[in-house]
């Protein structure tokens, strides 16, 4: 099994299980309000600005010829929660998440970037179910979900490249790094947002 095939097999049950938080099936149902939404970038910037800032500055980005700055999706939430009627002192001051994925190596950077960049496939279905309920528009207050737009399967495909050749050149040990980190970042995402 190639990384993207253990991935996808560990992560599977995690994966459905993030899908089950009450924002997301109100996404689906359509009973999510605007203040849930709100909520719901609220818990995605409290995970997603710390574990961004610990590994924006890896050499290993510039060494794959990877544009990590591209990828980062803090500011799009941070935008939107703007939309939203915050302030920059009450984003500024939001919680953030204290157990995080260990992301202290580039294989775990990739571990968790596998999830993040995941997800933006998983957005674009977000939001054409906005459409339906939500003024949530792609260019305003949607910019988290709607991360790359029409490039979303071409920026996954190069972060699939990426990965694939990273757990090529290493060995078992950095595949299975990449694969737990993946699972951790699922299951702590999920505690979180529960929270």
């Amino acid at each position: 099994m190639n990384v993207l095939q253990q991935l996808r097999e560990h992560t599977a049950t995690f994966h459905k299980q993030i899908e089950q938080n009450p924002y997301a099936k109100g996404i689906m149902d359509q009973s999510l309000t605007m203040d849930g939404y709100q909520a719901y970038l609220v818990k995605f910037y409290g995970f997603v600005e710390p574990i961004e800032r610990m590994i924006a500055s890896r050499p290993e980005w510039e060494a794959n010829d990877f544009r990590f700055d591209e990828r980062t999706k803090a500011d799009l939430i941070a935008s939107d929660l703007r939309q939203s009627g915050l302030s920059e002192a009450a984003i500024h001051a939001l919680p953030r998440c204290e157990e995080l994925p260990d992301v202290s190596d580039f294989e775990g950077a990739l571990g968790y970037m596998y999830v993040l960049e995941g997800s933006t496939l998983g957005g674009q279905v977000i939001m054409r179910q906005f459409a339906k309920f939500l003024p949530v528009q792609p260019e305003t207050n949607g910019r988290y979900f709607n991360s790359y737009g029409e490039d979303v399967r071409a920026r996954w495909g190069e972060f699939r490249v990426l990965l694939e050749s990273v757990a090529e050149r290493g060995d078992h040990a950095a595949e299975a790094r990449i694969v737990q980190t993946a699972t951790d970042t699922f299951r702590l995402l999920d505690r979180w947002i529960q929270q």
